[in-house]
């Protein structure tokens, strides 16, 4: 297809004529054809830097299939400016010096050709002696009794700390009332560390308030270290929630619509508190439709999972609302409590338009399925004589799947039928999964009849984020002495160019967003997530049916919602369709043209419900600590796809975190490799303790720490080298 004539989209017409023995179809349809997308990635070898040090960082610009682009940038940045920027190989790998004394704060790297944009921060900072971590939940229960609270110091070089640990937690007062009617609920407390350098203890909750109409629903958590050697103290903080949900209740992946006559298949999973499924649970599930309620009870297994069938015949293809209960004291009038409660699940499901006694279903994968293994997806259905005619001994089901790039998959399935009046069976559907199927690829399985009815279903997949060029990098080995030579492993697609990082683990904990990761190249292209036909070539209907007698006065227009039916099986995959068969739900007409909302109808934000889980979580605290690069190199692989690079291990004991990106010409494209790690061991070293600037002639003390990681004693000499620039 041809590129839009002028400007980066154009709407075309697609037109479809068939004719031939006593038969004539002419259909025509809007497409809409766009330019070729790109995205840029900018990437600094570290998210800090000092003055005076040396910002270095790399753009890369991608099209929609993963393949680099050499186009040049002729503008200019304003700090410092590159003019007609051209990559080599895909990769425009570039630096500048920041002066001994700029700004401090963010700066921004700015691609104009692209609209795309990195940044990094400058600041003058004090190399921490060790980093604070403070552990505890990032939720509790209100009627909980205690809660765990750890927090330990540990080296940057992995050594545990000796020191006093203080604490304190305040609740404090609600955010309306005048500070001085309540004082802050606060608890604190002090401790020495043990031999692992953290202090633990389970935190009563007696010293707070449940009564959150004067406090606020939220602990705020201060912790500092202070070390014994050097009295050097680290802060850290935190908040910890206190909810009032004692449990909930969410359907799992519940499916939109229902087939009338089809039995419906749901699960309902009950979690505690903290997140944990509750076993032997009894839930009740309510089914009301047509201004009917029914009630049914089932209790969880091992998993906190109820599953349930429902017959959907008597349902006479009306809307119907799902609801997921713990108790039933609304429906008994019993009085409820309303400071604490169960969250409810909630679910709407509109019938599915059919025109057949048989229909098909697909069954989706329980899990995120890997790239590059071959998956069978099953497909069970169920054949009636009634559509099938009595001559009729094979159907065929046709399938196809779509990734970010349109149709990748298609296929047809024959099936032998027999003379029984009812026909039941399945059958299996390979696919591997690769890049043209990420990041959301559908699938949908149909099959016309001889009388014309048509059967269809459609499942959306998950599957992980995959790169048609595989990239690896890695060591040997998982530990390496420091300052001794390794070997950097790398694997990649044949001439593929990679663009290495070696940086300190605390990097990625210093400004976690700007980690490159797949999530955020798929991002770049957020049009291969979206569901539907763009609005300029959407599909109206242009005509309703009356469901009761209407005034003349009033006009009508065609309710143009979602429907299921087959055609929004197909919209929702973005796939235009040409039929002269009935694959449409005809639309119900509106009575009034111009309807204003009803008053008092929650909308579905309202009762939308979020599934949380409460985990134990971890807050670091670094004190500025401003993580140096190790590597920061581009190799190529040459045509054997393999290569190994010696290098020299930093001569400081570290935990580093090594990633690396390549690209490859057509077939391959980008590529990111897992991010893989080496520790550095010192078995003793050095650390001195020193401000991060003094006043000339200024006194000041000077404390060295030595810490071995040796099992026996030794003895060590430590002198402070001699210098003209200072006297001891």
């Amino acid at each position: 297809v041809a590129p839009p004539a002028d400007g980066t989209e154009e709407v075309a017409t697609v037109k479809l004529t068939i004719t031939g023995d006593g038969i004539s179809v002419e259909e025509q349809k809007k497409v809409l054809i766009f330019k070729s997308r790109n995205g840029t990635i900018v990437q600094t070898d570290k998210p800090i830097y000092e003055p005076g040090q040396t910002v270095k960082f790399r753009i890369v610009t991608l099209d929609e299939e993963f393949l680099a682009l050499n186009d040049s940038d002729p503008k200019n940045n304003r700090i410092e400016q590159w003019h007609n920027v051209v990559p080599q190989d895909g990769i425009a790998d570039l630096s500048f010096q920041l002066s001994d004394e700029p700004l401090l704060g963010m700066y921004v790297i700015n691609v104009t050709s692209t609209r795309a944009y990195g940044s990094f921060f400058v600041k003058e900072h004090v190399l921490p002696k060790f980093e604070v971590i403070f552990e505890a939940p990032n939720q509790i229960y209100a009627l909980d009794t205690t809660f765990p609270l750890r927090v330990c110091g540990r080296y940057t070089r992995g050594k545990s700390v000796q020191g006093v640990v203080h604490v304190s937690l305040c609740q404090k007062i609600a955010p309306f009332l005048p500070s001085a009617s309540k004082p802050d609920l606060c608890h604190k407390f002090s401790n020495q560390t043990d031999e692992a350098g953290c202090f633990f203890t389970n935190v009563s909750l007696s010293s707070f308030s449940r009564d959150f109409h004067y406090y606020r629903d939220s602990i705020v958590a201060e912790a500092s270290l202070v070390e014994n050697a050097t009295g050097v103290q680290i802060n850290t903080s935190s908040q910890i929630l206190i909810s009032r949900t004692s449990a909930r209740a969410v359907f799992e992946t519940p499916n939109e619509y229902y087939i009338p006559g089809v039995p419906y298949r749901g699960k309902i999973k009950v979690q505690d508190h903290y997140g944990t499924g509750m076993k032997n649970r009894k839930v009740y599930l309510v089914i009301r439709f047509m201004r009917r309620r029914f009630i049914k009870t089932y209790i969880t297994d091992d998993s906190g999972i109820a599953s349930f069938n429902l017959d959907t015949a008597a349902w006479n293809s009306s809307s119907v609302t799902l609801e997921g209960r713990f108790t039933l004291e609304e429906f008994m009038r019993t009085p409820r409590r309303t400071d604490f409660s169960y969250t409810n699940a909630y679910h709407h499901l509109q019938p599915f338009h059919v025109t057949t006694k048989s229909f098909l279903d697909i069954h989706p994968p329980t899990e995120t399925l890997p790239c590059g293994l071959k998956q069978n997806v099953q497909v069970t259905f169920t054949l009636n004589r009634d559509d099938l005619g009595e001559d009729t001994s094979r159907i065929s089901f046709a399938y196809y799947v779509t990734g970010k790039s349109g149709i990748v998959v298609r296929g047809q399935r024959n099936i032998q039928i027999g003379k029984l009046n009812m026909l039941k069976g399945s059958f299996f559907i390979p696919l591997t999964f690769t890049a043209d199927l990420s990041p959301s690829p559908s699938l949908v399985v149909y099959a016309i009849f001889p009388n014309g009815g048509v059967t269809a279903d459609s499942i959306r997949l998950d599957v992980a984020l995959c790169f048609q060029n595989q990239v690896r990098v890695g060591f040997p080995d998982k530990e390496a002495h420091a300052g001794s030579a390794v070997q950097l492993q790398l694997q990649a697609a044949p001439g593929s160019l990679c663009a290495v990082q070696a940086v300190d683990e605390n990097m990625f904990f210093t400004r976690p967003d700007r980690e490159l990761t797949s999530q955020m190249v798929y991002g770049l292209f957020p049009a291969a997530y979206q569901r539907g036909y763009p609005a300029q070539v959407e599909e109206h209907s242009d005509h309703c049916v009356q469901t009761q007698p209407s005034s003349s006065l009033l006009r009508t227009r065609p309710q143009n919602s979602f429907q299921p039916d087959i055609f929004n099986l197909f919209r929702n995959m973005g796939l235009k369709v040409f039929s002269n068969l009935a694959i449409k739900k005809p639309s119900q007409c509106s009575r009034r043209a111009d309807r204003k909302p009803i008053i008092g109808v929650p909308s579905t934000e309202d009762q939308r419900i979020t599934e949380e889980r409460h985990q134990f979580t971890t807050h670091r605290r670094f004190h500025h600590y401003l993580p140096e690069t190790w590597i920061w190199n581009v190799y190529s692989v040459g045509s054997n796809g393999s290569r190994n690079v010696s290098v020299t291990a930093p001569a400081a004991a570290a935990e580093w975190k090594v990633k690396m990106f390549c690209l490859a010409g057509r077939g391959f494209g980008f590529g990111l490799a897992p991010t893989t790690s080496l520790r550095t061991v010192q078995p003793f070293f050095v650390d001195m303790t020193l401000p991060y600037s003094v006043i000339h002639g200024e006194t000041f003390l000077v404390k060295a720490t030595v810490l071995s990681y040796l099992q026996q004693c030794i003895q060590i000499q430590v002198t402070l080298a001699k210098s003209s620039d200072f006297q001891v």
